[in-house]
């Protein structure tokens, strides 16, 4: 099976803890995606987003810098067995997030709407949500 790697930087107008946060608490998870949610902010535990659309692990953990996961979409022609590999790096840049995203191992054939899902998917509803936090 043909992958592709996918990277995407923006800035987000919150401190990096509260993106990390964000992304690890079920309750904030749910609030900006409006969708079930069961994620925590322990490494080595099994995670699911999107009432189960997205599965996966917790790798790597470094509290206000660093998220890696495991990361699969269920996908009627994404083998069960591939696991793609996202990273959430954080740095702290003018009051605000500067995120550097990495995903790794994309399924060829899902690469366009993955690419364009993060963005529909998180960063619009998480720049909304925190836009939400400080009004």
């Amino acid at each position: 099976m043909k992958t592709m790697d996918l990277k995407q930087e923006l800035y987000f107008e919150v401190e990096p803890n509260d993106f990390y946060t964000a992304i690890l608490s079920k309750e904030q998870h749910e609030a900006f995606t409006g969708d079930e949610a069961n994620i925590s902010d322990t490494v080595n535990t099994e995670f699911s987003t999107y009432s189960n659309y997205i599965i996966g692990k917790n790798v790597l953990l470094e509290p206000g810098k660093l998220i890696i996961q495991e990361w699969r979409a269920q996908e009627e022609n994404w083998p069960d067995y591939h696991y793609s590999t996202i990273q959430f790096k954080l740095k702290e840049l003018d009051q605000g997030t500067h995120l550097t995203f990495i995903h790794k191992g994309i399924p060829e054939a899902y690469f366009e709407s993955i690419s364009a899902g993060w963005h529909t998917y998180y960063w619009e509803p998480l720049k909304h949500y925190f836009k939400g936090l400080t009004s």
